[in-house]
């Protein structure tokens, strides 16, 4: 019995800040991404309620988004910080094709 071949996993989600003169720029990793929000994880901490331009992607897909800094979690020597930021209103439906 011949095995199966192997389903190809799903992209992976990406998150990379826009910035005004720089372009985008990927400076986290992602931790977790719904409609809502996300979890990032990176060497730079942000400040509270901090607004950021975001380009979310999976594969070829990808939606821009505006979305705050609503939780900070500073790393703890052996791992790096993490962030919580929280999409704009509306952002959810956009981000469909992206987080599922």
């Amino acid at each position: 019995m011949a095995r199966p071949e192997p389903t190809a996993a799903a992209a992976a989600i990406t998150i990379a800040v826009i910035g005004i003169d720089s372009g985008c720029y990927e400076m986290f990793d992602v931790v977790a991404a719904t409609g809502d929000g996300a979890t990032l994880r990176g060497p730079l901490l942000l400040e509270l309620g901090e607004r950021l331009n975001l380009r979310l992607s999976r594969g070829d897909q990808s939606v821009d988004v505006i979305a705050r800094v609503g939780n900070v979690k500073r790393g703890d020597g052996h791992s790096e910080p993490t962030i919580d930021v929280i999409f704009e209103d509306g952002a959810a439906a956009r981000l469909v094709p992206i987080v599922g």
